[in-house]
């Protein structure tokens, strides 16, 4: 059996090196691909450290990309190099995470009861927490519920890091769709293409894998991402907005409490930021993620799930907007949600990408 580990570097040498180190102790891992989003300062410390591993395996495969691809397009590109090569099974693995001893070898031993074996998520700087990135079910409105799962068992979707795919799923679904994601939601698109075709995804609880919680990022943090257009969503941004006057104080409360119950909650679209658009171009950072999400949840949710969670989604900008008036879009949140309503009752998604699904939104 031949399994190939596939990831993605982006602008951190040390934490890339972290990651291969926990991988020399993997039995059974034959090939290594590493895809190079980074910066050109970064490429020749990255391409060093691939290097220095590369002689633990039969097959090893370094593709630096000429521009920043995301992370969608370089899992993409590195799943198909692996199913051409004719491997087994693929295994994705981020760079800001490792693998503990023997996650690979757990994962194999339940090769006969799923197609997508994932390992459970721990926290990378206190392993005893298990993370709700450890898999993903849905709620009766269709929202994807993130939950720390402590038993092994099947699920809806699967986050990235440590997910085993077989050739059987490459086979037949194909990798991780570039068109229609950046960074962000491509796991959950593939996973919800997967079980489409009735695959099985299977969390094995025995298998262990290291993530940093992205729930524990500081409020500094925060602010400056949003400064940067980098997150765009309303549980990101609720540590970043000043509460200072009353009717904010109650709102942001009254927000804190919904998103507290949100697993009993429609799904939240998202809303479009006006630091998306940039003359008319869009800017891919992770404000592309929304309109991926959008995307993906007209194809998986029913036309009941979509509309309600439409209004609810609508709820959420508008009371986003009051609090800090900032730079969200109601009139292409709006067109955003129409697009996915009508697309939902005509079966069809009217853009060839969510680029083209952008720059519809800047006119």
């Amino acid at each position: 059996m031949q399994v190939c580990a596939i990831t993605v570097a982006y602008n951190n040498p040390e934490e890339l090196a972290r990651l291969l180190r926990s991988l020399q102790s993997q039995t059974s891992l034959n090939g290594l691909i590493l895809l190079d989003n980074s910066r050109e300062e970064y490429l020749k410390e990255n391409e060093a450290i691939f290097r220095t591993h590369a002689d633990h395996y039969q097959f090893a495969y370094f593709v630096h990309s000429r521009e920043n691809i995301g992370s969608a397009g370089a899992f993409c590109q590195g799943m198909k190099i692996a199913h051409e090569k004719g491997f087994d099974w693929i295994w994705l693995l981020d760079q800001d995470g490792t693998v503990e001893n023997g996650c690979l070898a757990s994962l194999l031993r339940n090769t006969g009861q799923a197609d997508i074996l994932c390992p459970q998520i721990v926290d990378i700087d206190n392993p005893v927490v298990v993370l709700p990135q450890s898999g993903a079910i849905q709620n009766f409105w269709g929202r994807m519920v993130w939950v720390a799962f402590t038993v092994s068992r099947n699920i809806s979707f699967f986050a990235t890091h440590g997910a085993l795919i077989s050739k059987s799923v490459l086979d037949q679904i194909g990798y991780y769709d570039p068109r229609n994601f950046f960074v962000g939601s491509e796991d959950s698109d593939y996973a919800f293409r997967s079980t489409t075709k009735h695959m099985v995804i299977r969390l094995v609880v025995e298998a262990k894998a290291r993530h940093p919680d992205a729930r524990r990022r500081s409020i500094e943090k925060r602010r400056g991402l949003l400064d940067a257009g980098m997150i765009d969503n309303i549980s990101a941004e609720r540590g970043g907005v000043a509460a200072d006057d009353l009717r904010t104080r109650l709102l942001l409360r009254l927000q804190q409490s919904a998103l507290r119950g949100s697993r009993l909650l429609p799904e939240h679209l998202g809303y479009v930021d006006s630091r998306l658009f940039g003359d008319k171009n869009c800017r891919k950072t992770q404000g592309f993620a929304s309109l991926s999400y959008a995307y993906l949840a007209t194809k998986r949710l029913t036309p009941l799930q979509l509309g309600a969670a439409c209004v609810y989604s609508l709820l959420f900008a508008l009371s986003r907007k009051l609090i800090s008036d900032g730079r969200i879009s109601l009139k292409g949140t709006v067109s955003m949600y129409a697009i996915c309503m009508r697309a939902k009752i005509q079966k069809e998604w009217p853009y060839e990408s969510v680029d083209q699904f952008c720059r519809h939104l800047a006119e």
